[in-house]
């Protein structure tokens, strides 16, 4: 049996900006799916805090907001652990983190 293949389907451009999350956005508090994913979080977070390789100017945090604008929609996804190498801006109380502003 042969697959057919059709015409492609021309994609419109997608516009793309690092908007950050504005200061009344309520992020959602939903029940986590799997009620291990924050006690993993937590676990790799203390694993790579024991062994020293923490830094200030690193992110780690779990259900936490990424931010991005794509055709002037923001898309904010909150996945259970995330991790940001270098940071510009150490901020205690960080509730959302955009890539690029």
């Amino acid at each position: 049996m042969a697959t057919q293949l059709s015409e492609p389907k021309s994609l419109a451009p997608m516009v793309i900006s690092w908007e950050p999350l504005p200061d009344d956005f309520r992020l959602e508090k939903k029940p986590v799916e799997n009620i291990n994913h924050p006690l993993l979080a937590g676990v790799l977070r203390e694993i790579l805090e024991i062994a020293g390789y923490i830094l200030p100017t690193m992110l780690i945090a779990s259900n936490f907001g990424l931010c991005v604008t794509l055709n002037n929609q923001p898309i904010i996804k909150a996945p259970d652990w995330v991790f940001v190498n270098r940071v510009n801006e150490v901020l205690r109380e960080r509730k959302s983190y955009t890539p690029n502003l």
